[in-house]
Formats: structure tokens, C-alpha cells, sequence
């Protein structure tokens, strides 16, 4: 088991001090603790018998926390940080001026970031790791499921949040570390993993990475952390992952539906989107899947996950329980029925392959019915570089409505900036109908007049978009009957 001791070096800035043990409870402080990651790492803290507290500016997230017992403020400011800190971790959406960071600095509270704390969580134990332009959180997720339903009893931080559980984050007992490594400015170098995955790498993050060949860097280095002994899970179809797996020598394993990779799927059947095949590893059977969570990419998910729990020590038995028994994750493909009205799917996808995939589902889950897909884009930088795809990608709805771009870790919208109703002429050029709102009240309104009860609206996108299902549940719910 993980002890307070043992995971000392988080909270010294000498080298040498930390090495001695410091038995007494701690206090840690986490700025930004209303994100996932940040909620997950909280809970693995927590588990580790060291108070919380923390800051966030959403509202929503503070009334969430306060209802766990985490005395959580609202709003960055000098005074939210406890006195009797031991230690400040911030999230990578907090910047160097954050008041809370200044303080600790004034004071000699040892600070580090999100990403650096996966890095010090994992050191020295049998370290797993997810990275991927897509897919990390499922596979993460997937990946806990089947370790603990073969008694490994991880300590795990995954980006989302399992449904039916309160956070991602989970402190186990025993000797073995999985987290969702992502690659937001290079975070994922902060670990050194025995087993990683990488479902695939696309262009992303362009507040970071200029070009294609900066992020194809960016995942270059990652392998090349990971254990000389230790091996790389690589989508069959990303062969850049797999030339750099070769150039960096490590030992990689694929998986996919190729009839030549490692670990593939067979004798696929799908039932309302969810799927049922045979797991084969070097062609030979494994274990039979029938899946809860909907969409053909979580096939992908789940072969990944199933090759990283096994080159862990996974049993096929492990494997078949674990990825059978998952239910999901928040925001992934949600579902939520009106009664007497549209069913509402709720999912974070906010890249064109990941919407593709989403409303690839939305149709298996729901056939023959109408689908109208609210899309908030995310980040200026993202949607202008991805108009195009963008547009292509939303086709495969009936409707299409856009809303104004959240602009997470940029300024507010400037002259210039791609717009909503860029998008949407995009998207209308290509033979969709597009809605005429972009705000979400005159948008919940013309939904409501013209959505039917057999409809279904498909909510994506990763920003404040998620407040939309709760609207528009209320505005259907008291709409009058029979209308």
C-alpha cells in the first residue's frame, strides 16, 4: 500500500530531505480542484490520509466538492490557501500569476502541477499509462475495471468520471499506479511507465503544438520514457506510433480489427450500439466481450485495455469480467430518456474524429429517428484549425446547432476570430440543415418548437456545454402535454 511516507517526495523541494519520513497527517491544497483530473487526484490523496481543500472558479463544481465534505472556495485568492498547507498542486488550466501560486511561493509551500504529481504518484511502482489524441479516459477507466475485478486493487486517476461513482480517482492497496496521460503541453513527460498505450496521434492543442510534427515529437519522447523492459500498446492504425516505438527500441504490441495485429476483434455483432465480439491475442481466442458502453470505437478501447491489463498480468477471466461489468463513463455517450420527450445523449467529444464516432453511435443506439446535434466548439485555436473537419464531421446528423465558441486557456473572442456562424455556414455548405441560434436560450426555444418526442438531441462538445442537458431536460419536462 501506497503510505504517506513512501509518496513523501511530493511535498519538499530538497532532494535530500526527502527521504526522511514524515508520519503526521498532511494538508494539501489543489487549485483548480473542480476538473477531473484534479477531482481524481483528490480522491487518491484523500485515500491516502491527507486533508483537502481547494479552489476552483465554476460554481457548480464548488457545490459538488462541498457536498463530499472538501472545503472547496470559489474563486483564486490569497486567503482560500489554509495556513497549515503542506503542499499546492495546481491544475495546467492555472497560470504562473494565480494568486493562490504566488502565496505559496511567499510562504515556501512546496507547489507542483497536476501533471507532476501523476509523475511522483507513479515513481518507483509498477507504472500504467494512457495517452492518445482519443480514448484515453474510456481505456483508462476499462483498464481499472478489469485490474480490479482481478484483485490488483490499483491506485488510479483517470480524466472522467466513472458513472455511479463520485470521481475517477481511486487510492488502492496495491503496488500499481494507472493514469490517463495526456499530452496538453507536454504533460505525459512526466512519467516513466512500464506499460503504456497510445490509441493514436492526431493534430491537437494547437495553443501548443504549431504543427503536426511538434505533437508526433511531443509522443516520441513519451515512448522513449517508458522502461527499457516494458512494452507500448499502439492502435493498428496509427503506423507513426508504432515507427516510433521501433526508433525508440522499445518492445510494442498492436491491436485493432487488422487481420494482422497482435490483439484484434472478431465476430462482431452490435445490439442498439452495443457491441458483443471475441477478443483474439496472436490469433488465438481470449475472451468473449459483450459490451455496455455503446459505439464501435469502444471496441478499440477495450482491445486496448484488455492488452495493457494482460502484459500487467491480467487473466482472460479478469479481462472478460472487467470490460463486461463497465458502464461508463460520465459524459460519454450519456443517455437520458424525457419522459414524453426527446432523448437527450450527452458526450465530451469536442474533436471531428471523436464526433465522428459519436454520432456514428448515436445512430447504431437509435435508428430510424431523427438526430439533432448541439455543438459548442472548443477553443478558438482548435476550431479554426479544424474548420473544415469540423464541418465534414457533423454531417452525420439530421439538424445541426452551433453554439459560440468556448475559448478555454484563451482570450475572449477578437475581431477576426472563426465564429459559430463560420461554422455553420460550413456546415450548411455541405447539405445540413444549421439552427439560427448560437446562444443557448434562444436555442432551447427553437429546439423546444420543433423537436419531437421520437427526436433525439445529440449534446457534444468539453466545454460549459454539459449545463445544456439539465436546460433543456427542465424546458421539455414542463412543456404542456400533447403539445
Amino acid at each position: 500500500m501506497m503510505t504517506l511516507t513512501n509518496i513523501d517526495t511530493l511535498w519538499t523541494t530538497s532532494d535530500a530531505a526527502l527521504s526522511t519520513p514524515r508520519p503526521t497527517a498532511r494538508h494539501a491544497h489543489l487549485v483548480g480542484i473542480g476538473g477531473a483530473g484534479m477531482r481524481s487526484l483528490a480522491e487518491v490523496l484523500a485515500g491516502q490520509g491527507w486533508s483537502i481543500s481547494g479552489s476552483d472558479t465554476c460554481p457548480h463544481a464548488v457545490r459538488e466538492l462541498g457536498r463530499t465534505g472538501v472545503q472547496v472556495r470559489r474563486a483564486h485568492r490569497r486567503e482560500h490557501v489554509p495556513l497549515d498547507t503542506d503542499l499546492l498542486v495546481y491544475s495546467s488550466a492555472i497560470d504562473d500569476d494565480n494568486p493562490e501560486r504566488h502565496f505559496a511561493a511567499e510562504r515556501g509551500i512546496p507547489a507542483r502541477s497536476y501533471a507532476e504529481m501523476l509523475g511522483r504518484l507513479s515513481a518507483g511502482k509498477c507504472s500504467l499509462a494512457v495517452a492518445g489524441t482519443h480514448g484515453k479516459s474510456t481505456t483508462t477507466a476499462m483498464a481499472a475495471e478489469i485490474l480490479a475485478k482481478g484483485g490488483a486493487d490499483p491506485t488510479v486517476v483517470c480524466g472522467a468520471v466513472p458513472l455511479g461513482a463520485g470521481s475517477g480517482g481511486r487510492a488502492g492497496r496495491g503496488d500499481m499506479v494507472l493514469v490517463e496521460a495526456c499530452e496538453y503541453r507536454q504533460n505525459f513527460l512526466n512519467l516513466r511507465p512500464e506499460i503504456a498505450v497510445v490509441t493514436g496521434i492526431e493534430p491537437d492543442h494547437f495553443d501548443c503544438y504549431a504543427t503536426l510534427d511538434d505533437v508526433v515529437d511531443a509522443f516520441g519522447r513519451f515512448i522513449e520514457r517508458i522502461a527499457i523492459h516494458g512494452v507500448v500498446i499502439i492502435w493498428d492504425g496509427c503506423p507513426t506510433a508504432q515507427r516510433l516505438a521501433s526508433e525508440a527500441g522499445r518492445r510494442h504490441v498492436t491491436y485493432g480489427f487488422k487481420a494482422d495485429s497482435d490483439w484484434r476483434a472478431e465476430k462482431l455483432s452490435s445490439d442498439l450500439g452495443c457491441y458483443r465480439f471475441r477478443i483474439l491475442r496472436d490469433s488465438n481466442p481470449l475472451a468473449e466481450i459483450t459490451l455496455q458502453t455503446p459505439g464501435r470505437h469502444n471496441v478499440l478501447n477495450a482491445l486496448a485495455a484488455a492488452a495493457m491489463t494482460y502484459e500487467a498480468g491480467a487473466s482472460a477471466e479478469a479481462i472478460s469480467q472487467g470490460l463486461s461489468s463497465f458502464r461508463g463513463l460520465h459524459r460519454r455517450l450519456e443517455v437520458t430518456q424525457i419522459p414524453g420527450g426527446p432523448t437527450l445523449l450527452d458526450d465530451y467529444a469536442h474533436h471531428p474524429s471523436e464526433i465522428v464516432a459519436a454520432l456514428a453511435a448515436a445512430a447504431e443506439m437509435f435508428p430510424r429517428r431523427k438526430i439533432w446535434s448541439v455543438f459548442q466548439p472548443h477553443q478558438q485555436s482548435r476550431t479554426a484549425h479544424l474548420l473544415d473537419e469540423f464541418a465534414d464531421s457533423l454531417q452525420n446528423a439530421d439538424a445541426v446547432a452551433v453554439l459560440d465558441v468556448f475559448c478555454a486557456r484563451e482570450d475572449s473572442p477578437r475581431r477576426g476570430d472563426v465564429t459559430a456562424d463560420d461554422l455553420a455556414r460550413a456546415i450548411e455548405t455541405r447539405g445540413t440543415p444549421s439552427l439560427s441560434a448560437h446562444q443557448a436560450a434562444p436555442l432551447i426555444e427553437e429546439l423546444s418548437d420543433r423537436v419531437e418526442s421520437d427526436d433525439v438531441i445529440v449534446i457534444l462538445g468539453a466545454g460549459d456545454i454539459w449545463k445544456l442537458r439539465n436546460e433543456l431536460l427542465d424546458r421539455f419536462q414542463n412543456l404542456p402535454a400533447g403539445r
